[in-house]
C-alpha cells in the first residue's frame, strides 16, 4: 500500500515532486523521530495493513498535526486513532515540502490523496 501512495503522488504531482520529501515512520515512532524536515509543512497519510487511515495536512508542521489525532483520537464509528502506536504494521508517511514557503503545494496535494485513496476516516471539511 505504501508504494502504491507514493506511485499516486508521483503519478499526479510528477512536475513538483522534486518540492517534496516523502518520510516514512512508524506511528509507534513518529513523536521521537529526527529526519530531516519532518517539522516542515506537509500532508500525512495514516496506514495500517492496506487500510488508508487518515489523510490530513498541516501548513506549518505536518508531524505535530499528525500526532494530535492520536492525543485526541480523532475516530469515527469503525475505527478508533489511539490505538494506532499500539498497531502492528500502522505506518504513517508524510508528504512535506523542502521550502516551508512552498505550503500552497499542501493543500493541493491533501485534497487529491483525500480523493483517491479514500480513507476510513474522511476529513470533516469535504
Amino acid at each position: 500500500m505504501i508504494l502504491q501512495v507514493k506511485r499516486i503522488f508521483e503519478q499526479e504531482f510528477q512536475c513538483v515532486s522534486d518540492k517534496f520529501v516523502i518520510i516514512e515512520e512508524n506511528v509507534a515512532d513518529l513523536s521521537s523521530s529526527t529526519k530531516e524536515f519532518i517539522y516542515h509543512p506537509g500532508v500525512y497519510v495514516f496506514i495500517v495493513s492496506n487500510k488508508i487511515i487518515k489523510v490530513g495536512r498541516h501548513l506549518t508542521n505536518s508531524r505535530k498535526r499528525a500526532l494530535e489525532h492520536i492525543h485526541a483520537n480523532t475516530r469515527n464509528e469503525t475505527f478508533e486513532m489511539k490505538y494506532l502506536p499500539d498497531t502492528p504494521n500502522s505506518k504513517v508517511l508524510l508528504f512535506n515540502v523542502l521550502n516551508p514557503d512552498h505550503y500552497h503545494w499542501v493543500a493541493a496535494l491533501e485534497i487529491f490523496l483525500e480523493r483517491e485513496l479514500n480513507p476510513v476516516i474522511k476529513s470533516k471539511r469535504y
